[in-house]
């Protein structure tokens, strides 16, 4: 897929091996690739003009002479030895490389279409500069972030953030991680409801009532619930490898472990199921691992290299701190509003339009 794991392995095994006795087809659902670290204030201001450099196309993915395109479509369904798409393309494989990534809620989401993808942009930025109070559902890493960002940008506006949990984040963060940022959000001014729920009204609506009785006001409610693996299609070629949650079963390898006992599949980036947060910061460790395994599989050595996990940092304070992207700041607050690029340098390396 053409998120940086699939795009970062695709590269690794063309950079190595021969274009006369092999090919590589990285599949994406999309033209252009998301980088979704900017993305949030992409839709928020045009301050930076960070857009353009934030979606970036794919056509210099591969370097000239190099094995390697891109596939344009959805993959519908794997079966052993190809990949089907929506289009009626069946795509072989000797090895196979899961890395279709996360589905998110709200102004995430955006549309694959190249020609809607500009529109997105401008619909978001014109709701969030017309609210007046913005009710935002789901503190996890979008959440608190979008939230830091709304109040950096739109000082006087009301924001409001509704968590499901006692804290901010999820349990895979230290405790006093969740209540520094808990805190910190309120001395920006944030308004934060925790440990209650609330559910998009039919608009038009002025204000939105939590499970708990309060009522909030709101001209824009924007939901940022966590993360929808990408891993339907998986369901008809091996149930046993998704979790409840449909994440990839992985070992340390991070090879699928197949019920057919095959040892051909591999799977980088969000999809994997591992004890650690969903950043891109992860993906390089990943994409190491998967790219060194195959190319020893080919060369017909054991796949040696394992995956221990990337520690997010120092449990003590907030003195780092990393989020949804895996960026280390130390007051993450300021630092990430004040963060000039938030990395786009790094999307277009990716995808060599730097």
């Amino acid at each position: 897929m053409s998120g940086s794991a699939g795009i970062l392995t695709a590269q690794g095994l063309s950079k190595a091996l021969n274009p006369a006795e092999w090919s590589i087809q990285l599949v994406s659902n999309r033209q252009f690739h998301v980088h979704y670290v900017s993305m949030l204030r992409v839709l928020i201001t045009d301050e930076g003009d960070l857009a353009p450099k934030s979606l970036n196309p794919l056509d210099k993915v591969f370097e000239s002479g190099k094995p390697g395109e891109v596939v344009f479509g959805e993959v519908v369904s794997v079966e052993d030895g190809a990949v089907n798409l929506d289009d009626g393309k069946k795509l072989s494989y000797d090895y196979l490389v899961i890395a279709s990534g996360t589905t998110w809620a709200g102004p995430l989401t955006i549309p694959k279409a190249v020609e809607e993808k500009d529109k997105w942009i401008v619909e978001w930025r014109e709701k969030f500069a017309k609210a007046n109070d913005v009710v935002i559902l789901g503190g996890g890493a979008v959440g608190t972030e979008l939230a830091g960002e709304l109040k950096h940008y739109y000082p006087n506006k009301h924001v409001t953030l509704i968590h499901a949990e006692e804290e901010l984040l999820n349990a895979t963060y230290p405790p006093k991680f969740r209540k520094t940022v808990t805190a910190n959000l309120k001395s920006y001014g944030v308004n934060v409801i925790l440990d209650d729920k609330a559910t998009i009204s039919t608009e038009p609506y002025t204000s939105v009532t939590t499970e708990k009785g309060q009522n909030v006001a709101a001209d824009l409610v924007v939901p940022t619930w966590g993360g929808r693996r990408n891993t339907e299609y998986l369901k008809s070629f091996d149930s046993t490898i998704l979790t409840p949650e449909g994440n990839v079963r992985v070992l340390p390898s991070l090879r699928v472990p197949l019920s057919s006992g095959k040892t051909n599949v591999y799977a980088a980036g969000d999809v994997i199921n591992w004890d650690e947060q969903k950043q891109l910061a992860k993906v390089p460790a990943h994409t190491g691992i998967v790219v060194a395994n195959i190319l020893a599989s080919i060369q017909g050595k054991p796949a040696a290299k394992t995956y221990k996990g990337a520690p997010m940092g120092p449990t003590k304070g907030a003195a780092y701190f990393g989020i949804l992207w895996g960026l280390i700041f130390g007051n993450w607050v300021t630092s990430l509003i004040k963060s000039k690029t938030l990395f786009v340098w790094l999307a277009q390396q990716t995808t060599r339009y730097s």
